[in-house]
């Protein structure tokens, strides 16, 4: 009863950190999302590698769990497969993290406001 059936979920690091680069391309280049992923996740068609250093790391952390990674990873190079994982994964992944940007920046301002209004009263 306590067994918990699927798959395990992916870290918070990987979730996280995947989100954040896209985000910072869609601003950085003006892209959509899935564009962003697009360009994150891009392969060298010459050295069959993932252009950006560090993409390689994450997405064998994500694949961790699994019995044959190396086989997960190397069809991740496939781009069909990259735009079924955006839409499994990466279009969820990143709308938390703008709402967790958005919910940061409405508690920012609130405490500004109470900050203001205690100087305020302090003047008075």
């Amino acid at each position: 009863m306590g067994n918990k059936r699927g798959q395990p979920k992916t870290s918070f690091f990987v979730q996280r950190s995947i989100a954040f680069k896209v985000v910072q391309y869609i601003r950085r280049y003006n892209l959509t999302v899935r564009q962003a992923w697009l360009k994150l996740s891009e392969v060298n068609s010459k050295t069959n590698k993932f252009k950006k250093r560090g993409f390689q790391e994450l997405i064998d952390n994500h694949y961790s769990n699994k019995t044959a990674k190396s086989w997960w990873t190397e069809n991740f190079k496939n781009r069909t497969v990259r735009i079924q994982f955006y839409k499994n994964h990466i279009r969820k992944w990143v709308d938390e993290y703008l709402d967790y940007l958005e919910a940061k920046t409405e508690h920012r301002l609130q405490r500004s406001k109470w900050i203001l209004k205690i100087l305020g009263k302090r003047d008075k």
